[in-house]
């Protein structure tokens, strides 16, 4: 073998181990996690601006702002920090989820009432992972012009919630992700290398374990 392929195998099979990639060698230039194991190993060139509008073009999913959604929230000041000391607090969350059930309009009289802590008023825009875990949920499984059938508890209080609408993400311009699109590209470009480097690797070497001997 010679001196510059036993260099590259070696550092090759050191990397996989690394990355808890292990057996013998012809077993190893066919794993395909390896591929990305060893890609940043290839230079390749920038792709053109023409390769990279057409990516873009293609994956346009990819480059979509998601969905935000618009609502409104009366949130009730919970002093202990726990529903269970103050059911109070809960019993008055849910007249006022049955109060806007029946009738909607009535949420700025209620907003005036009860609306004295930070955070009651308009909820949003807002995309998902945005809020507190439980406020998340249930904000993002309503329906536009639904009300929340139950409080919701979180550290900053008792939150009655309703949807307004749903605002559709806008797709990305093309100029403020070519070089997300390029990065994106040149990753696609080293894997393709890795792996026809380790196929011809593998075809040289199909069943030679102690070839580095």
């Amino acid at each position: 073998m010679p001196e510059l392929e036993r260099d590259r195998i070696t550092m090759i099979t050191s990397m996989a181990q690394r990355a808890g990639i292990q057996g013998a060698l012809p077993e190893l230039l066919r794993d395909p996690r390896l591929i990305a194991v060893i890609a940043g190993l290839f230079r390749v060139p920038s792709p053109s601006a023409e390769a990279c509008r057409r990516y873009f073009h293609d994956h346009a999913e990819e480059f979509h702002e998601p969905d935000r959604n618009l609502g409104r929230q009366i949130v009730l000041p919970l002093v202990t920090g726990d529903i269970a000391a103050q059911p109070e607090v809960w019993a008055r969350a849910e007249r006022i989820i049955a109060i806007l059930t029946s009738s909607p309009r009535m949420f700025p009289d209620l907003l005036v009432s009860f609306g004295a802590i930070s955070g009651t008023g308009q909820l949003g825009p807002v995309a998902p992972g945005a809020l507190p875990t439980a406020l998340d949920a249930m904000f993002f499984a309503l329906r536009p012009g639904e009300i929340c059938p139950v409080p919701i508890v979180t550290e900053q209080g008792v939150h009655v919630l309703i949807l307004d609408r749903i605002l559709s993400g806008d797709t990305v311009p093309f100029a403020a992700v070519h070089g997300r699109v390029s990065f994106l590209l040149r990753q696609d470009m080293r894997q393709a290398a890795a792996a026809r480097h380790l196929a011809r690797l593998a075809q040289r070497y199909p069943d030679a374990p102690d070839v580095l001997d």
